[in-house]
């Protein structure tokens, strides 16, 4: 089964908005660069607290984290 829909694009952009790199992410979460990887483009699901680290590092308003966690299956 495939990971959590997400949109890979708008995390990449805020990443790259607040100068987090993939491991920076893989450094807060305690994952290795290719966890990370694997999580940032939907390959590998987001757990609820993973989600609540992210949207701590990259100060995420509810609506921002909705939308890229929540994505919808648009294909």
């Amino acid at each position: 089964m495939d990971g959590a829909i997400i949109n890979s694009n708008l995390l990449k952009s805020r990443m790259a908005l607040h100068g987090v790199a993939t491991k920076d992410l893989a450094s807060a979460q305690g994952w290795s660069p290719a966890t990370a990887n694997r999580k940032i483009t939907g390959k590998t699901a987001f757990t609820a607290p993973e989600i609540q680290v992210c949207v701590k590092l990259l100060n995420l308003d509810s609506a921002t984290a909705s939308e890229i966690f929540f994505a919808e299956n648009v294909s």
